[in-house]
């Protein structure tokens, strides 16, 4: 299969929460993309990752999973795929903006 990308932006909501708890529900959204072992890239507004169509997918569904076990209420999830036949990768989109 081809390679495609997933940007995901995860918004954590937690009743009484601060802001350094919905940062480590983040963190572990991360953490588990980490040890994926795919390529990724964090970024200030969200990580991209890139894979399989289908890990991708799978990634998407459990990052939702692992907000719910670190404490949030509610999950609201912004995510945005590239995916086309040839395959795509994060350095193909972005090398020409890079130093």
């Amino acid at each position: 299969m081809a390679l495609a990308n997933l940007d995901i932006q995860i918004l954590p909501s937690l009743e009484g929460g601060t802001e350094k708890d919905k940062y480590r529900v983040i963190d572990a959204v991360i953490e588990y993309i980490q040890k994926t072992g795919l390529k990724y890239e964090v970024g200030a507004l969200g990580t991209v990752v890139e894979g399989e169509f289908e890990e991708l997918l799978e990634i998407l569904k459990k990052s939702q999973e692992i907000c719910f076990t670190e404490g949030a209420d509610r999950v609201c999830t912004m995510a945005k795929f590239d995916h086309k036949k040839e395959g795509i990768t994060i350095d193909e989109k972005v090398a020409k903006f890079r130093k």
